[in-house]
């Protein structure tokens, strides 16, 4: 009998590494080339600290301010390039994160090996495909997303041993927000005890070293995408994605309740980030639900070192995990929308576009043995393979045009952007034949310039609607 059920363990297992691995490997060796633009600014970031030994986007402009929040993977990326001639930093990237996710696989793996229950083994298994599956497109796009996933669940896992402390320390310069995990994490002991003061100290002296980096390379103490991307919105699309998000983590949200005493505390970071990134952050570049991935590694660990006997009665706790499956699959469908539109139509576009862009700017750059100073909307690939001085116009990298903007100070805006004197100036057009703005600002930039008089030196376009109409301001 032993042997009997140690080969079906065995059958089993195998079974459940195939399944989650193929997903993985298949994807992210067919998504090799595919970056979001979002995650070129973060090269660019990386590239300009190991060139330059500063953490900016544009090395030239007066007023600096951090258009990425994740401090530790653009310094893992610069690293990198001491070996940009031999291996591309795009794969190296990819690379970490494929690693990486193996930490959170392999949890998944063991807790499908330890419970018994048919009907638990089949929830883990479904949940493990989708997190395989899932984690291949978040690996694709390029982004701190994966990094923060493990090192989060890391944290959660050893938040009992000294280890902890380090991964508190670095959370928040993985992802800021995550100052909210690290004051649960003091909160979440006696209060006033040896161990709540040396945690207080740990979040303290995070929290400083943050502050004094901040303070020492930007003028502008808040990430600017922060200042960017919050907002309040309560639509009916956010409501029913908030709904979906909350049926699948519903076995948790219970179980976290009915031990309020033990559990709450613990799972309360959770619950608050499921509403904040629900209704408080733009979803502008949100591909893959990048925001909400590192959330699930509470799934993880719940699967893992936590009894899923929520309910005592036995139909009532299956229902209840059905219920859960029932929202995932709702959820992939709504992934599903991404997974579409990235692969078909937004990583054509990057090529066509912006990527085309910088290397034909880098290209006349070489040529003419000038840096060129560049304003531009679209952030990302221009600005790292251009290796130019980009002047970003939804000021995501710029701490003028942002404050600017959100003040509707177009004057002073405009302003700035003469006094940059550019020599080239990127805008996006709904029309291939004419300019026809597709951003209010760039129609402001338009006019303000006079470009109606000039022809474009280029015109490229990358979807349809969505043409760059690159104009030279100085011969």
């Amino acid at each position: 009998m032993m042997k009997k059920n140690s080969k079906n363990d065995l059958f089993l297992s195998s079974i459940f590494l195939i399944i989650i691995s193929l997903p993985l490997i298949y994807l992210t060796y067919t998504l090799r080339d595919t970056f979001l633009d979002d995650s070129y600014i973060t090269l660019t970031y990386s590239k300009h600290f190991f060139q330059e030994g500063k953490p900016w986007y544009n090395i030239i402009d007066t007023v600096q301010g951090n258009g990425q929040t994740s401090v530790v993977w653009m310094l893992i990326q610069s690293f990198f390039f001491n070996f940009e001639p031999i291996i591309n930093p795009v794969y190296v990237n990819k690379g970490i994160s494929l690693l990486l996710i193996t930490v959170l696989l392999a949890s998944l793996f063991q807790s499908f090996k330890i419970h018994e229950s048919l009907f638990t083994k089949i929830f883990i298994l479904v949940f493990s495909v989708f997190f395989s599956v899932w984690s291949a497109f978040n690996i694709s796009h390029g982004l701190e997303t994966v990094f923060f996933a493990t090192v989060l669940f890391l944290f959660l896992k050893y938040r009992n041993h000294n280890i902890a402390y380090f991964l508190a320390f670095i959370l928040p310069f993985i992802r800021p927000e995550s100052i909210v995990f690290t004051l649960f994490f003091v909160i979440d002991t006696q209060l006033f005890s040896k161990i709540f003061f040396k945690r207080a100290l740990c979040v303290l002296a995070s929290v400083t070293l943050y502050f004094l980096y901040t303070a020492y390379y930007y003028d502008v103490l808040i990430p600017l995408p922060f200042l960017l991307k919050n907002i309040r919105e309560f639509s009916a699309a956010k409501i029913q994605n908030f709904i979906t998000v909350t049926i699948v983590f519903l076995p948790i949200i219970i179980y976290a309740v009915r031990n309020y005493k033990t559990k709450l505390v613990f799972y309360a970071p959770l619950f608050f980030f499921i509403i904040y990134y629900s209704f408080f952050i733009d979803e502008v570049m949100n591909f893959f639900d990048r925001y909400r991935f590192p959330l699930f590694v509470y799934y993880i660990y719940f699967l893992r070192y936590e009894t899923l006997d929520v309910f005592k009665n036995k139909k009532l706790n299956i229902a209840l995990f059905v219920l859960s499956i029932a929202g995932l699959f709702n959820y992939g469908r709504y992934l599903n929308s991404h997974r579409t539109f990235y692969i078909d139509a937004y990583s054509k576009a990057m090529v066509n576009g912006p990527i085309y862009i910088g290397k034909y700017l880098k290209e006349i750059s070489v040529k003419e043995n000038k840096k060129f100073k560049v304003v531009n909307s679209d952030a990302g690939a221009i600005a790292y393979f251009s290796d130019g001085y980009l002047y970003d116009t939804w000021g995501l990298n710029n701490a003028t045009l942002l404050l600017t903007k959100k003040k509707k100070d177009w004057d002073a805006y405009l302003t700035y952007l003469k006094k940059t004197d550019p020599d080239y100036i990127i805008l996006i057009s709904k029309d291939y034949h004419k300019f026809i703005s597709r951003l209010d600002f760039e129609e402001k930039i338009y006019k303000y310039f006079s470009l109606q008089t000039q022809k474009p030196v280029l015109v490229r376009k990358s979807t349809e609607e969505y043409y760059y109409f690159i104009y030279r301001t100085h011969p």
